[in-house]
């Protein structure tokens, strides 16, 4: 079994993604992502770099990703192989690919020439690991064209980087089953990728230009702090407010006759828990669950902590700004 990154490779990794445009990239930039915007992407290449914090699934996904490439190459009569070398497009360095593994010729091994052109390969394996929830977006059995299509963006720019025919994915959804799906290379689609990534390393990234933000997030990220001052709305602006004004009385409205709904079904559960239908669970009313909470400013101070150690030890965190309106 292949022993996973260490501390020190993996951000040598992450440090050599800032250099280009990778496939965990692409699908943010072309709006595709789940996760992530192209500002997001714009942020991690140019910002300064911050603590990797691998989430929960990510890191099970690492655990895992050996465990998936064996069951995959008993399963497909296949031979692969690790790859740790970062990748590059040989006509655009800036396009990069960290694959998880090569599929390479039963007397051969996967190896660079002197150019970087990945050699004795015949195509591209994906480990990818999906919980219950997310089964069907790898279709249903015999389906065998159901890809996510994030995964399925990361596929075609590997094929696009490597020169390679196709790519599979081997996904284990849940834990308990298994599947394997292939995309096959495609030049009109892998231009096209090509094309707008370059637009957006070249016009934003080496730029410093950010790219459009996508969403209210976006605009949190890129603009965290306010300067105090104040500037006139131009026609956009005014635009923008008045639909948003309108349509916040809408809502308003909204809420009230749904607070009069529930207000109905309330007094008429009194004691009940549930209200049903013929069987079938309509609506419940319960008490959740006691909560429990430690005040550790209580017990530091029961256990003898000074007012100067607790203050040492407390930390201002910094709010996020709130969008509110004025009173009118």
């Amino acid at each position: 079994m292949n022993a996973p990154m260490s501390n020190a490779e993996r951000q040598a990794f992450l440090d050599a993604r800032r250099q280009g445009i990778g496939g965990s990239d692409v699908a943010a930039i072309l709006g595709f992502s789940p996760w992530k915007t192209p500002l997001d992407v714009y942020l991690t290449k140019t910002a300064p770099p911050q603590p990797d914090e691998m989430s929960e699934p990510a890191y099970w996904g690492t655990v895992l990703e050996d465990v998936v490439a064996q069951e995959y190459a008993k399963r497909s009569g296949c031979k692969v192989q690790r790859v740790r070398q970062l990748l590059r497009h040989p006509h655009h360095p800036w396009a990069l690919a960290n694959i998880d593994r090569a599929i390479v010729t039963p007397s051969s091994r996967a190896r660079l020439d002197s150019d970087g052109h990945l050699l004795g390969v015949e195509g591209i394996l994906e480990c990818k690991t999906a919980s219950a929830y997310k089964a069907s977006d790898w279709g249903r059995d015999g389906d065998d064209e159901a890809i996510p299509v994030h995964y399925a963006a990361q596929g075609m720019w590997y094929l696009a980087v490597t020169g390679q025919p196709w790519c599979d994915f081997a996904c284990l959804i849940g834990g308990q089953k298994f599947v394997i799906k292939r995309i096959e290379r495609d030049e009109e689609t892998i231009a096209s990728m090509v094309e707008q990534c370059r637009i957006f390393w070249f016009d934003h990234v080496l730029k410093g230009v950010p790219p459009a933000i996508s969403n209210g997030a976006d605009a949190a990220k890129l603009f965290p702090l306010d300067n105090g001052q104040a500037i006139e709305a131009n026609t956009e602006m005014l635009a923008a407010y008045s639909d948003a004004v309108a349509l916040r009385a809408q809502i308003e409205a909204a809420e009230q006759t749904l607070e009069q709904c529930l207000d109905t079904l309330k007094a008429s559960l009194g004691e009940a828990s549930s209200v049903t239908l013929h069987g079938r669970k309509l609506v419940s009313w319960k008490c959740p669950k006691d909560s429990r909470k430690t005040d550790w400013q209580a017990v530091a101070i029961a256990c003898g902590a000074s007012k100067e150690l607790i203050a040492a030890h407390t930390h201002t965190q910094p709010g996020s700004r709130r969008f509110l309106f004025a009173k009118q």
